[in-house]
């Protein structure tokens, strides 16, 4: 398996293949990102992570060239960030099909470990037929600011009818806190080829989230 790095030579970036090798993942490391997307075909990636900061620009080209080419499902497409993205960059990030945003907190080895997360996360979903209309059932990309901490909470929604749906974080532990009852206002769904701000009350948290929708805007 090819992981496909698009990052500066920071420590982090070099020190990523040696923790992702016992996963059988090999990283192929690009300085540039236009190199990067003239050796797609080549590499045949089946995951690619970009850098946020270093490449503000570029990532969206890639990213929108991918999605014209291959699913979620078939090319994980991840960003990192060294800090909190801003609220409009993770919007677009969603609307333009990314997988998830992934913050380094000096630990390039906690960084594999969430990296093989999301993959084994995406790598179990069912896809359904590109003719057929989109099932209560199928999986919908979802996030919102913790109400308190105010770091993004990436993941997706499921068994969604409208008005309840559970919430299935990427990271467990980014939702341990939050309560029965607990407002989350603003957050931003992917329906279609539109993005969707709604709020959302915490009905139940058992590791996943059962919420309740509201203040739906198209």
């Amino acid at each position: 398996m090819i992981l496909m790095l698009v990052k500066d030579e920071t420590p982090w970036a070099l020190e990523l293949g040696k923790h992702l090798a016992p996963y059988g993942v090999s990283v192929i490391h690009y300085l540039h990102p236009l190199k990067a997307l003239d050796n797609l075909e080549e590499t045949h990636p089946a995951i690619v992570l970009y850098d946020l900061q270093d490449f503000p620009r570029h990532w969206k080209v890639l990213v929108k060239y991918l999605r014209e080419e291959y699913s979620k499902e078939q090319v994980i497409f991840l960003l990192v960030s060294e800090g909190p993205p801003p609220l409009e960059e993770a919007n677009k990030a969603l609307f333009l099909g990314v997988n998830g945003i992934l913050q380094y907190h000096g630990d390039a080895e906690a960084l594999a470990r969430n990296i093989r997360e999301v993959f084994l996360r995406y790598g179990t979903f069912e896809v359904a037929e590109p003719s057929a209309a989109r099932s209560a059932e199928a999986p919908l990309a979802f996030l919102f600011r913790h109400p308190r901490r105010k770091h993004l909470v990436t993941g997706m929604l499921v068994n969604y009818d409208g008005h309840q749906a559970t919430f299935k974080p990427d990271f467990a532990h980014e939702v341990a806190d939050l309560g029965e009852g607990e407002a989350l206002s603003g957050g931003s769904l992917r329906l279609s080829d539109s993005l969707i701000t709604l709020d959302a009350t915490v009905l139940k948290n058992n590791g996943q989230l059962r919420l309740s929708l509201s203040s739906l805007e198209g």
